[in-house]
């Protein structure tokens, strides 16, 4: 798997309204590739083989 680069990681902040200090990329970097590397080795037979399906709530239920 590949590793999040300094940008990966700016532009996933950006996209969920965070801003992530230079100073903090490393930290951020190092913990978000790790949480992928143990997702990854998350393997149950047959989970690749299912299609995801999307999850749609209605506006009601949406929290801000």
């Amino acid at each position: 798997m590949t590793e999040l680069t300094n940008e990966d990681i700016k532009a996933l902040a950006r996209a969920v309204g965070l801003d992530i200090q230079d100073p903090d990329l490393t930290e951020v970097g190092y913990s978000l590739n790790a949480m992928l590397e143990a997702i990854d080795a998350l393997d149950p037979p047959g989970v690749n083989a299912v299609e995801p399906i999307a999850v749609i709530t209605p506006d009601s239920e949406v929290r801000s």
